[in-house]
């Protein structure tokens, strides 16, 4: 590193720093006087203003003279809102300004020029930018890793450009630790850094280390359905959030947090990742699990037992092809009550929904039959009302105040009407599979085959570990959000229960639905240590095995060991977890099951370490016991796997799945224990490995 260009970096980013100190100090006075002027106007509404409603001339002038007062308000609230937005921009950027610098030539008889890139951009004054944003069409140069001749996308346009120089930095607010030259060095020092520091409870935005195959996802077009298959420690989850990121602002004058959904595996997960998009200047979207999607559209819990766990798309398409050519009974439906009042009973309903048989039972019947039950149910309501007035000899409301009234009172009556639930979508399933055995995912299917229900604000759907979800769950998915564009994450060969769907399986879903399908690969592993990444990859299918690479430099040997009796697995496993402890950063013992974590806990007893659940947080650091479920798409710097035997993990597709998920939440360490048999899948694998300890001979 020349002594003279640092010093010259130093002295740059000096500059920047105290700009971004004043301009965080400018707008601290600039919210100060905004906050007095406001304090200034509220007092004179409070002196001046007067309520007076003694004729309707009066009310209308006074009601005028609010709305003068609200549009002052809400012009407060939007300037203050832009203030605050902008001084949180700067205290993001005065931890570290900015990650790299580009050194750019667009035309060899003009001067070159050169831009700092940094998580958010920002400009002096309406001047040229100060730190122009990572996500900026420019700031591709920098991720596009080509030295030299290159391009970078503005709209439908592509701008040559030759690039000179990319520069990365490692800053601490404004103070220089080191830069790197990418023409320079072999490898990539920022991301190398970055992957070996130790993880904590909470993931971190790769904003700096954004790799090439990485960029082109995050960046790539809109397609209606973009499926991302990548290996394990590819950095899927990061790319996701990155991409979502990336839309809000290439979007920002039109897209809004509430029309971006991302389906999550489990809370653990949404916990672990809810502080990436904060940290790049971004609301979070819309978060769930699926089984918070059907608590949100009121699937009943009570199904019975003795159904899979979802159906095949076969049954679904026997409820589409039955409901028409269902004719209702009042077992269809329940009777609509307010405050367990009966207000129309189940035949009544019945006898509306029958007036409209000239249409087959669908969206359309369902929906003229709710309209005519509201009305019907607001006139029987009114009578109610009216016969209670009259006993009071109250004075009879306005028709608005009277409708006012309904909601008030008997909110709960039409509420029902209007959610659908006085259909008894249970039985009209029931009706049609010709079984009492039904699932959710069915009950949900046919509520939206018969009401329509759905959302159109919804814009984007962003489906983590799409390899977990069932045929079914994505029809479901597609038709609950009809005007939405599907990106798609996952990893076929993290794929841990049965019946879910293959890659193959939603390119012809697209392709039947006649929308544009694109897949595209991430084969680099950024997570695991190269000895971690050989062990998994050799699960894979030898064409996949080959396309994987990693980055990583040369780790420690995974440890392998079988033990010869119960007794000497129990000091085998606490002798692991008290060497596991010491270490920095996370340590998770993943079992495969809850039987297994449940045998751990009674053979350690009270030296047995906290147990993740599937509500619980992470832990900032130290050693938890945790099943393979709730650790999927998390990672750890030290994985113990302790029941990595034949009767947790046989020789069959899913437990070479299981296996290769769990290897694979490993960083840096892997130990891997048995009782008195090692998994066929390690004996399988382990022939390979120089890397992995030998098995004892005695086996």
């Amino acid at each position: 590193m020349d002594r003279k260009e640092f010093k010259a970096e130093q002295a740059h980013l000096s500059l920047i720093y105290d700009k971004l100190l004043a301009m965080e100090k400018e707008l601290e006075e600039q919210i100060r006087a905004l906050d007095r002027k406001a304090q200034e106007d509220k007092n004179d509404i409070r002196d001046n203003i007067r309520f007076d409603y003694a004729d309707d001339e009066t009310a209308m002038e006074t009601l005028a003279e609010i709305e003068v007062w609200n549009r002052y308000i809400d012009t407060y609230n939007v300037e203050s809102d832009s203030l605050w937005r902008n001084i949180n921009v700067v205290r993001k950027l005065l931890e570290a300004p900015y990650f790299a610098e580009i050194r750019l030539c667009f035309d060899p008889s003009e001067p070159q020029e050169n831009y700092y890139i940094g998580r958010a951009g920002i400009t002096e004054h309406g001047a040229g930018p100060l730190i122009i944003d990572w996500r900026s069409p420019i700031a591709e140069v920098y991720y596009n890793q080509e030295t030299g001749p290159t391009r970078y996308t503005v709209g439908d346009r592509e701008i040559p450009v030759e690039l000179l120089l990319r520069r990365q930095f490692d800053l601490q607010k404004n103070r220089l630790i080191s830069f790197f030259d990418t023409g320079i060095a072999i490898e990539d020092p920022m991301l190398l850094r970055s992957l070996s520091q130790t993880h904590s409870d909470k993931m971190r935005a790769i904003t700096a280390t954004i790799q090439k195959e990485q960029n082109t996802v995050i960046r790539y077009t809109d397609v209606p359905v973009l499926l991302v298959d990548g290996i394990a420690g590819s950095g899927k989850t990061s790319v996701l959030l990155q991409r979502i990121a990336y839309l809000f602002y290439r979007k920002r004058k039109d897209l809004r947090p509430d029309q971006v959904c991302l389906m999550t595996l489990n809370p653990v997960f949404r916990d672990y990742i809810d502080e990436v998009l904060p940290d790049l200047g971004e609301t979070n979207p819309l978060t769930i699990t699926w089984t918070e999607f059907q608590t949100m559209l009121h699937v009943p819990d009570a199904q019975e037992s003795g159904a899979s766990e979802e159906p095949g798309t076969d049954r679904l398409e026997r409820i589409r092809k039955g409901l028409p050519l269902c004719k209702p009974e009042a077992a269809d439906f329940f009777p609509i009550t307010q405050k367990n009042r009966v207000v129309m009973t189940a035949g009544e309903v019945l006898s509306i929904v029958k007036e409209y048989r000239r249409f087959p039972l669908g969206v359309r019947r369902i929906r003229i039959s709710a309209d005519e039950l509201e009305y019907r149910v607001k006139n029987r309501l009114r009578s109610l009302a009216e016969d209670a007035e009259a006993d009071t000899d109250a004075v009879a409301p306005s028709d608005r105040a009277e409708e006012r009234r309904l909601e008030n009172d008997f909110g709960g009556a039409l509420r029902n009407i209007r959610n659908y639930a006085w259909i008894n979508v249970r039985h009209i399933v029931q009706r049609i599979l010709g079984t009492e055995y039904i699932t959710k995912a069915e009950w949900l299917f046919a509520m939206l085959e018969l009401t329509g229900l759905c959302d159109l604000n919804m814009r984007y759907v962003m489906i983590d570990e799409v390899q977990d979800y069932t045929k079914a769950q994505l029809e479901i998915l597609r038709m609950y959000y009809p005007n939405a564009r599907f990106m798609l994450f996952g990893d076929e060969f993290q794929s841990i229960r049965e019946d879910t769907v293959s890659f193959s399986e939603i390119e012809e879903m697209t392709r039947e639905a006649g929308k544009q399908f694109v897949s595209l690969p991430l084969m680099t592993s950024y997570r695991s240590s190269p000895e971690i990444t050989e062990l998994f990859a050799s699960l894979l299918p030898q064409e996949r095995k080959l396309a994987v690479l990693t980055v990583r430099r040369p780790g420690d040997a995974v440890a392998i060991k079988v033990c010869g009796s119960k007794k000497e697995y129990v000091g085998e496993l606490k002798k692991l977890i008290a060497e596991y402890q010491k270490k920095d950063g996370l340590t998770a013992v993943i079992c495969r099951n809850e039987e297994t974590l449940e045998e751990l806990i009674a053979i350690l007893g009270k030296e047995a370490p906290a147990v993740v659940s599937q509500h619980d947080s992470l832990p900032q650091n130290g050693i938890f016991l945790i099943k393979l479920a709730f650790a999927k798409g998390l990672e750890f710097d030290q994985v113990i796997l302790p029941d990595v035997d034949p009767e947790n993990y046989p020789d069959d597709r899913i437990s070479r799945h299981c296996l290769y998920t769990a290897i694979s939440r490993a960083t840096g360490h892997l130990a891997i224990l048995a009782e008195k048999e090692v998994s066929p899948l390690i004996w399988l694998t382990s022939n390979s490995f120089s890397s992995v300890h030998p098995i004892p001979d005695h086996l």
